[in-house]
C-alpha cells in the first residue's frame, strides 16, 4: 500500500544471550504490536550465526509512532540492547511505489 512504513531490523545476537527469555520477550512484543491500531504485519529470520531479520509492516508513519513509543516497548528495547544484541541496526522506509501482487497459478 503506498504510504505504508516499512520498517527492517537488523539484529544480531550476543553468544551468551537467553535465547528463551529473548523469544518470550518477542512473544510478549507481538502480544502488544498486534493490537495496535494501523499493524499491518511482521516477519522474522534467524541465519544459522545468530543474526536475527524482522520486517515490520504498518499503515502509516502515525501508527509506527505508536509502536515506538509504547511504554513497554521502549523498556524491552532498552534491555534488548543492554542484553540480547551485539550489533544491528533500523531501516525505516515508505512505500513509494506497489508493483502485484502477482498470480501465476492459472498460466498453463
Amino acid at each position: 500500500m503506498i504510504g505504508e512504513v516499512i520498517v527492517i531490523g537488523d539484529l544480531k545476537l550476543r553468544h551468551d544471550a537467553s535465547i528463551d527469555e529473548h523469544d518470550k520477550l518477542g512473544e510478549r512484543m507481538f502480544g502488544i504490536v498486534n493490537q495496535l491500531p494501523g499493524f499491518l504485519s511482521v516477519k522474522s529470520f534467524r541465519s544459522d550465526d545468530g543474526e536475527e531479520l524482522t520486517v515490520f509492516r504498518f499503515a502509516s508513519e502515525d501508527a509506527l509512532e505508536a509502536w515506538r513509543t509504547h511504554p513497554e516497548h521502549v523498556e524491552t528495547m532498552k534491555r534488548g540492547h543492554a542484553e540480547f544484541y551485539v550489533s544491528g541496526f533500523l531501516e525505516v522506509c515508505k512505500v513509494i511505489r506497489e508493483v502485484g501482487p502477482f498470480d501465476h497459478s492459472q498460466q498453463g
